[in-house]
């Protein structure tokens, strides 16, 4: 039984990956390396990302539109956060 399953399976998947080696349309390249070049360009994306810090939340930012100097009101400057 479970080597049957398994080998419908193999099957199906086999037959499933196989659709994707029709030529993109126009192009020299199938559907299966463009969708690997997608995700390898999203992954790259994603670490480079990572090691420069762009994007994403910049954690908290200040109020006041200067952080070299911020003008605070003498009423808020012992205010905690």
């Amino acid at each position: 039984m479970l080597e049957s399953t398994a080998a419908l399976g193999q099957a199906l998947f086999a037959g499933i990956w196989k659709l994707f080696d029709i030529q993109f349309p126009g192009f020299s390249f199938t559907f299966r390396q463009f969708w690997i070049a997608v995700a390898l360009c999203g992954l790259s994306i994603r670490v480079i990302r990572v090691i420069f810090s762009f994007g994403g939340s910049g954690g908290e930012s200040p109020r006041s539109s200067s952080t070299r100097t911020p003008k605070i009101s003498k009423e808020r400057r012992h205010d905690e956060f």
